[in-house]
C-alpha cells in the first residue's frame, strides 16, 4: 500500500494533545472531518475579545472599537495569507453551507445554462444548484467517479459544452477521502471561461492552498473543521468577479448610502447604488468578529505545526489504520485503495452488521467516537455504485493532528471485535 512518509521530528502530538481541553483517556476521537477539537489559543483569542476590547468592527471612533476593528483586520490579512489571496477577496460567512449558498444566489443563470457537479459532493454542494436547475430552467450534468472515487479528466471534459457556465466540486470529498485534481480541473474551466468554485471545506484543515494555483474564481471553507469556532466560514472571490458581481445578499455595510444616485427612495434600484469598497461590498451586517479572531489563530496554530509534519502525522495513521481495517474478515473499505490517495477519512462497513449500530456500538463500549450514516453524501449512495446495497451508509472514522497510534489500534480492536461476533 505505499510507505508513509518520515514523521518530523518537531512533531510532538503528546504536546499537542495538550492543548485540547476536550480530549481524554475515556474517549479516542474520530469525527473531526464533521468537526475538529478546539485548541486553547483559538478559545484564548475569542475570551480576549469579549473580555478586554468587545465592540463592533469598522463603525466607532472610540478606543474598543479602534482596537476591535485592527484586530479584526489583522485576522483578515492572516486567514487571506492562508489562501494567498488578497484580503478584498475575502468574504466571512457562517460556515461553507452559507458561503456556497451566497454564490448561488449572486451568479445569473439562463435557462439552458449547465452547471457540473460530481457524484460525490456535500449536499450543500448539491442542493444550492438543484434549487436553481428546478427554478430557472438549468441543466445539472454530473459527473460519476466510480466507487472509489477515481476522476478522468478526459471524461471530465466530455461533460462540458458551450453552455457550461459553472463547475462547482470538492477538493476532497468528506465520503471517501479522496482529492480531486482541481488545478487540472481549474485550468480547463479557465481556458474554456467557465466559472470554477471549489469546495475546500475537507481540504483546508489538511493541505496548503493556493488560489492562483488552483484556478478557481471562487472558494469555501469553514472554520470549525480547522480547530476554529463554530459559526464562521471563508468565501474567496477571485477580485475580477468581486468587483463585477452585485452580492446574492445585501445589508449594512454593503452600500455606500451617501453616494445613492436614486432620485427617491422609491425609485431606488440597484443600478442607481454605489457599493463599498472590497470588502465589505460582499460584507452584510456586523461580521463574525470574534470568530474571525478564533480562526485566525487557528490558521496559525496550523501554519506554527506545519502542514507538511502534519500529512507525514496523518498518513502514517492512514497507512496503520487502513491495514489494520483490511485484516479483518468482514470488513469492507470504500475509497483509494492506497492510503497515501487519502485525506483524513476511512469509511468501511462490517458485513452483516448495520453501519448504525456499528457507530453506536463503538462508542457506547468501546470508546471510540466515529460518524455512521450517508454523510450528507446522497448522489453517492443513491445511484447505481450501490444499487444492491440496501444500507446506504457506512461508518466514517477521520484523522487529525492529535489523534496517536494507540488510539488507532483502539479502533482496530473495537471493529475486529464487533466483526467476530457476526450478525
Amino acid at each position: 500500500m505505499g510507505t508513509p512518509q518520515k514523521l518530523a521530528s518537531t512533531f510532538d502530538v503528546t504536546a499537542v494533545r495538550r492543548d485540547f481541553p476536550t480530549l481524554g483517556d475515556s474517549l479516542a476521537y474520530f469525527d473531526s472531518v464533521a468537526s475538529s477539537l478546539t485548541p486553547r489559543p483559538v478559545i484564548d483569542a475569542m475570551t480576549e475579545y469579549y473580555t478586554s476590547y468587545r465592540a463592533n468592527v469598522h463603525r466607532g471612533s472610540y478606543d474598543l472599537s479602534m482596537r476591535a476593528s485592527q484586530r479584526f483586520d489583522d485576522a483578515l490579512t492572516t486567514i487571506a495569507r492562508f489562501l494567498n489571496a488578497s484580503t478584498e477577496e475575502i468574504v466571512l460567512t457562517s460556515n461553507t453551507t452559507t458561503a456556497i449558498n451566497l454564490v448561488a444566489a449572486t451568479l445569473d443563470f439562463e435557462p439552458g445554462d449547465e452547471i457540473v457537479l460530481s457524484n460525490l459532493e456535500h449536499t450543500s454542494n448539491m442542493a444550492p444548484w438543484m434549487r436553481i436547475a428546478n427554478k430557472q430552467g438549468v441543466n445539472v450534468r454530473w459527473y460519476n467517479a466510480d466507487r472509489d472515487g477515481g476522476f478522468d479528466l478526459d471524461t471530465f471534459r466530455g461533460l462540458l459544452s458551450d453552455r457550461t457556465k459553472l463547475v462547482t466540486l470538492a477538493h476532497v470529498t468528506n465520503i471517501l477521502g479522496n482529492r480531486l485534481p482541481v488545478e487540472e480541473i481549474g485550468a480547463i474551466c479557465r481556458e474554456r471561461d467557465i466559472l470554477f468554485l471549489i469546495d475546500a471545506a475537507q481540504s483546508a484543515p489538511h493541505l496548503p492552498l493556493d488560489v492562483s494555483k488552483l484556478n478557481c474564481d471562487f472558494l469555501a471553507f469553514s472554520g470549525h473543521k480547522m480547530l476554529g469556532p463554530t459559526g464562521i466560514g471563508v468565501l474567496y472571490i477571485r477580485r475580477q468577479y468581486a468587483v463585477s458581481l452585485i452580492p446574492g445578499v445585501l445589508g449594512g455595510g454593503t452600500i455606500d448610502t451617501t453616494a445613492c444616485a436614486a432620485p427617491t427612495l422609491d425609485g431606488c434600484v440597484l443600478s442607481d447604488c454605489s457599493f463599498t469598497s472590497l470588502p465589505d461590498k460582499w460584507q452584510a451586517g456586523t461580521p463574525p468578529i470574534a470568530e474571525a479572531l478564533g480562526l485566525a489563530a487557528a490558521i496559525d496554530y496550523l501554519t506554527d505545526l506545519g502542514l507538511d509534519n502534519l500529512a507525514a502525522h496523518e498518513e502514517q495513521l492512514m497507512h496503520q489504520l487502513c491495514d489494520g481495517l483490511s485484516a479483518i474478515d468482514g470488513v469492507e473499505l470504500y475509497g483509494p485503495p492506497n492510503p497515501a490517495d487519502r485525506v483524513a477519512v476511512v469509511s468501511f462497513n462490517i458485513a452483516g452488521r448495520d453501519f448504525t449500530e456499528v457507530g453506536q456500538l463503538l462508542n457506547d463500549r468501546y470508546g471510540v467516537a466515529v460518524r455512521a450514516g450517508q454523510h450528507c453524501a446522497l448522489n453517492y449512495f443513491f445511484n447505481e455504485l450501490h444499487e444492491e446495497d440496501s444500507r446506504a451508509g457506512n461508518v466514517r472514522a477521520s484523522l487529525y493532528l492529535y489523534n496517536t497510534a494507540d488510539e488507532v489500534d483502539r479502533l482496530i480492536a473495537a471493529v475486529a471485535d464487533i466483526a467476530a461476533q457476526g450478525a
